[in-house]
């Protein structure tokens, strides 16, 4: 049990008391996220704008057996920072500095709950941009998208997801309070501007394990000059197979693709009509118009037929100022997600088509794929509005993981025990069972993000 007021006592030595809370009307904002994971309700909210802070704040969980759970914007579709059991969320919206801008190295160095929109402002001044943003929007924080290698679809068919290769260094709090440089940083010496230094790649052990490996504090990514060549295109194809095949043209010179950012869509009323919006790469109009035309070819090539490119300027011009009207609809839930090879697109939308929308007779649910170097990450995603629609779209939902799960698919998104954590623990591999053990090691008593990632009964 957390004794509550001598938290809030020892914490409020710690943070301005201004910064503290264990009243309800405070806690309840932070127990849901954006997918339909149940309410959780942390015991606390602390506020923190210091590494050092973030250091006291771990000594007291530790010393009280106290959960801390992380909470950069807001924006998880998978219960990944909701409070599994009582403990302290920790609010990192004030640690949102810009801290340098290097224009000769190309590198931005931001703390982490910076968000793509000010991080990009700011780029934009000096002629530079990150170039990349996730589905989410620009008011996802850097941080966050890092942290749980999240992806675009802006630009990601060329870079990957957050943290493939354009993250430098990273400044983390380890569970005992310890704080550690990756990368070159490491070398206090020899500055920022290389991703691997003193032997492992350490950077690469916490991206994407959602905080429960260490509290994010600083980071530097790779930026690059901006291109005000915009080039689009819709198009519309015959089949799967030649959506496949597409992939397989726009990506096959690894690091020189056609296209910076390409997007799937089949919707369930129409399951055979494969709809693709296209975003074009480059910092030359010759080299745009070039790809262009080969892009064309290979569609008219393949039976495809291009259309007005209005949606696509749409659809990824939303990604760059902001989905206002993203809940018009209701509430979004992405499932049976995951990265898998190019040619196994056909497996997960099979799934998709008969095991959700024959067999369930649920079609409400689309089907959608963002290409990233030589693989997709592909999801189902529907919505809904009433209550009484929670149950059975969760135990819809978690049917299709599992199948999906059971095919040569790599889960995206992980979080707690409304998440995929349940599947994940079952398959129980050598990865996995390495994992419990850094989890252990680092994090004796288990205090960050308690209950995410790994049921607390396997590191027992």
């Amino acid at each position: 049990m957390v004794d509550i007021k001598k938290v809030t006592k020892l914490l409020s030595e710690v943070v301005d008391p201004s910064r503290v809370s264990d009243k309800d009307f405070d806690l309840i904002p932070y127990s849901r996220d954006l997918s339909p994971a149940k309410q959780k309700l942390p015991s606390h909210v602390v506020i923190p704008e210091t590494r050092e802070e973030i250091q006291g704040i771990i000594r007291i969980a530790n010393d009280e057996d106290v959960p801390v759970y992380v909470r950069g914007g807001g924006t998880s579709h998978w219960d990944a920072y909701l409070a599994q059991e009582p403990g302290i969320m920790l609010d990192m919206s004030k640690m949102n500095k810009i801290m340098e801008i290097n224009e000769r190295d190309l590198v931005a160095t931001v703390q982490p709950n910076c968000t793509w929109a000010k991080l990009d402002r700011e780029l934009r001044k000096h002629g530079l941009t990150y170039l990349c943003s996730e589905a989410g929007g620009p008011a996802m924080t850097v941080g966050g998208s890092i942290m749980k290698a999240g992806s675009g679809p802006h630009s990601t068919a060329k870079f990957g997801f957050h943290g493939n290769q354009d993250v430098v260094t990273l400044e983390m709090v380890l569970p005992n309070g310890d704080v550690v440089q990756t990368g070159s940083a490491a070398w206090p010496s020899a500055g920022k501007f290389e991703r691997q230094c003193l032997g492992p790649d350490l950077a690469g052990m916490f991206i994407g394990a959602e905080g429960i490996l260490g509290i994010c504090t600083e980071l530097s990514i790779r930026i690059r000059p901006t291109t005000d060549i915009q080039e689009r295109l819709m198009a519309t194809m015959p089949t799967l197979d030649s959506v496949i095949e597409f992939g397989h043209f726009i990506n096959r010179h690894v690091g020189d693709e056609y296209l910076q950012g390409i997007y799937l869509w089949v919707d369930p009323t129409a399951p055979e009509v494969f709809t693709l919006m296209m975003d074009i790469f480059g910092y030359e109009e010759e080299i745009v118009n070039h790809r262009r035309e080969k892009l064309i070819a290979k569609v008219k090539e393949l039976g495809g037929e291009l259309g007005d490119r209005a949606p696509a300027d749409d659809y990824f011009g939303h990604i760059l100022t902001g989905l206002t009207d993203l809940f018009v609809t209701g509430v979004w839930h992405f499932f049976g997600a995951g990265t898998l090879r190019i040619d196994d697109i056909k497996f997960m939308y099979d799934v998709w088509k008969t095991e959700l929308i024959e067999k369930r007779g649920y079609t409400k649910a689309g089907f959608g794929g963002q290409i990233l170097p030589r693989r997709w990450l592909a999801f189902m995603v529907t919505n809904y509005r009433e209550p009484e629609e929670w149950e059975e779209l969760v135990k819809m939902a978690h049917g299709i993981d599992e199948i999906i799960l059971d095919g040569p698919v790599v889960p995206y998104g992980i979080g707690g025990r409304d998440g995929l954590r349940d599947i994940v623990a079952s398959r129980d591999t050598g990865y996995y069972r390495l994992l419990k053990t850094l989890k252990k090691t680092l994090d004796p008593k288990n205090i960050l993000q308690r209950g995410i990632f790994i049921p607390e009964e396997e590191l027992l």
